[in-house]
């Protein structure tokens, strides 16, 4: 077989495509197993990509062309990250975000104390995008608060848990959220929107299953912490509804179908000239918070893990990850790798359902090893293209992937991470909370629902938005 400047290539069989998708993605897989940081071992999984094409008879300018297109596929998704890293520092300085959990604290009742388990963490990591920034700040107070009302600490650390990551999967500052939405090559906001298929009925489930659970919660909070954060907030930051003014800005330029670059870029200025006139931060000051991300010692240590974040730098990481796995996406492209296999197994899954299964199985797989950045980013270039063929939208694909590889990373055992979330929430063993943590459990299952009755399993040129029970013909 000739290639291109006379390359003589071997032929690709289903065997060698096999060993070419499967290496690499064993390698990556086993370096995480060992603790590498996920940067290095996609970096370890190119490496060998590379190894395999010159296997196969690639000369290297042939190489190099294929991964330059694959960095350049991703290229504005991977600038809009970069915008997200510096909308966060922005909102921090100009106290909109601080204004938005300071508001989030004074919801806590005792009468439906269970229930805000959910909603306080679940507001407080869309406003920021981390789930981690939410159970190590007030996941932490609720928690401590739940052995005086009468509730298992586990039962509160599920409820936490589920909250916190309701916003890792749905806040467009989130990076799994970014992450899915770029892989797949789908609008950050459409894919949100596709989100909500499966979000909102789960989240209604949880906010019942929870309430009915907590209604023998007895006693009186304790307001010593929240009053310690709510505090440690007024203290360092002017607090006002006028605060939120850029998180409307940007929502409504995102309603408008403004391009996500664009209405990022409007929430930074005037984040930044917020910052300004109402916390008094000079103007390089806040190029500074932009890009180192935004930093105070405000005497408050729950105050200080949740607020200094953000800023370019911080997205940096994520950014080599993706550059990475765009460059090992244009060599799976240029051998024609995963178009083999996917031919192969669309003859096994020739549906759209089938398809979307395929999908499902591959994320779970890859999660339950490998973590939530690879079981996002790999099925996504592996059946992106075939989701095109089967006429099935992109944001379909997104959608699942999150369902499975963002929320299954929550309740995985042997997660250094999940066993971290035991640790920070009162010394629980994950045998005790995964039971209760229901919105990572049942996110993938009414997907997996959804997929295979055709609700939500939009065509290529649908327009996509939520209508609860609208299924695929």
């Amino acid at each position: 077989m000739t290639g291109n400047k006379g390359e003589t290539l071997k032929e690709m069989t289903v065997g060698r495509a096999l060993i070419g998708f499967f290496a690499p993605i064993l390698l990556l897989i086993i370096l995480i197993a060992l603790g590498a940081d996920v940067t290095i071992a996609a970096l370890g999984a190119l490496f060998l990509m590379l190894i395999f094409c010159y296997y196969m008879g690639y000369k290297w300018d042939t190489i190099d062309s294929a991964m330059a297109e694959g960095v350049r596929q991703i290229a504005t998704a991977t600038m809009i990250m970069l915008l997200v890293g510096c909308l966060v520092a922005a909102w921090m300085s100009s106290g909109t975000i601080p204004s938005l959990l300071y508001y989030g604290m004074q919801i806590i009742t005792p009468n439906l104390f269970l229930p805000i388990c959910l909603i306080l963490p679940a507001f407080m990591s869309v406003c920021t995008g981390t789930s981690w920034g939410a159970i190590s700040t007030i996941g932490v107070v609720l928690c401590g608060m739940a052995e005086g009302l009468g509730i298992p600490v586990p039962l509160a650390a599920g409820a936490v848990i589920s909250g916190a990551f309701f916003g890792d999967k749905m806040s467009p500052l989130s990076d799994t959220t970014l992450l899915a939405s770029s892989s797949c090559e789908v609008p950050l906001f459409t894919h949100i929107k596709s989100m909500w298929y499966t979000t909102v009925p789960a989240t209604l489930i949880c906010l019942v299953v929870y309430t009915i659970l907590g209604l023998n919660a007895s006693g009186k909070i304790d307001s010593t912490a929240v009053n310690e954060i709510s505090n440690g907030l007024t203290a360092n930051f002017n607090i006002s509804p006028v605060h939120i003014i850029p998180v409307v800005l940007v929502l409504i330029l995102s309603v408008k179908q403004v391009p996500a670059f664009l209405a990022f870029g409007a929430g930074i200025g005037s984040g930044i000239i917020w910052s300004m006139i109402f916390q008094g931060r000079g103007f390089v000051e806040n190029l500074g918070y932009i890009l180192s991300g935004f930093s105070i010692d405000s005497g408050v240590e729950a105050v200080d893990t949740l607020v200094n974040r953000g800023g370019f730098s911080s997205m940096l990481s994520l950014v080599g990850i993706l550059l990475v796995l765009g460059m090992l996406s244009g060599l799976f492209s240029e051998t024609n790798v995963l178009n083999v296999l996917v031919n192969r197994l669309s003859q096994k899954l020739n549906t759209p359902r089938t398809i979307m299964f395929g999908v499902w199985v591959s994320s779970l797989i890859i999660c339950l090893i490998g973590g939530q950045y690879p079981a996002i980013a790999i099925p996504a270039v592996a059946f992106k293209d075939v989701c095109d063929d089967m006429d099935i939208n992109r944001a379909v694909l997104s959608r699942t992937l999150e369902d499975v590889g963002t929320m299954v990373a929550a309740i995985v055992p042997w997660s250094a991470w999940v066993i971290g979330y035991g640790v920070v929430l009162g010394g629980i063993s994950v045998q005790e909370f995964i039971p209760y943590t229901f919105l990572p459990m049942l996110c993938p299952i009414i997907g997996l629902i959804n997929n295979s009755l055709g609700i939500g399993l939009y065509h290529s040129k649908d327009q996509v938005k939520y209508r609860p029970f609208w299924r695929r013909r």
